[in-house]
């Protein structure tokens, strides 16, 4: 971890190293490429349901206190100083875009929303209601692909980082972010357990 304060991390949309970013572009479109819808599906729920775990697994004091963790490749600099609970509330707040979006691409309609990284932070007063949101957006997200079957349209939809993205692409962008953020609330937790046992295993 770097020994920057909180108030001097990056403002939120200043994105991540250009190397990282051309890294993840390749990773979603091969993902995208290679894998099934189903099995995409799979990956998301999988990833979205380890961190409804993990957060409910913490009293509501924890799940709601901001630690700084060190930055890991694919989040940015300002998502350092998070809470479990507003980790969920960013992943509420994109699925629940990403969900409306994959819709409207597959459906040839102009979704008319940017989604810009500076409007999905989440709120510093997060609570513990959004395990139960998190929960309910995954359920309603996973039914809308279940509908949609392969995902064959050819339209798209401009992601800021990587560009215009297919349905599938965004899928499958989907899925690999619950992962990050997956990651994110495990290291958040580690530092939340340090915190309150700093002679504790490292």
């Amino acid at each position: 971890m770097t020994d920057r304060e909180p108030d001097e991390l990056d403002l939120p949309g200043a994105g991540i190293p250009g190397y990282e970013r051309l890294v993840a572009d390749l990773l979603v479109r091969g993902y995208a490429s290679l894998a099934s819808p189903k099995s995409i599906l799979r990956l998301f729920r999988a990833e979205a349901g380890r961190a409804i775990t993990l957060s409910r697994r913490l009293p509501h004091e924890l799940g709601s206190r901001r630690v700084l963790i060190g930055r890991f490749p694919g989040i940015e600099d300002s998502s350092r100083h998070w809470s479990v609970y507003m980790t969920l509330d960013h992943l509420v707040m994109v699925n629940t875009a990403i969900t409306a979006l994959i819709h409207a691409v597959c459906a040839n309609r102009n979704h008319g929303t940017e989604i810009r990284i500076e409007d999905v932070k989440p709120h510093a007063g997060a609570g513990a209601d959004r395990v139960h949101a998190l929960g309910s957006v995954v359920d309603r997200y996973s039914h809308q692909i279940e509908r949609l079957g392969p995902l064959r349209s050819r339209a798209r939809h401009s992601h800021p980082w990587f560009g215009p993205l297919t349905a599938r692409q965004w899928h499958a962008l989907a899925a690999i972010h619950n992962r990050i953020h997956r990651i994110q609330i495990e290291k958040i937790v580690r530092r939340l357990d340090r915190l309150r046992d700093p002679l504790g295993p490292d």
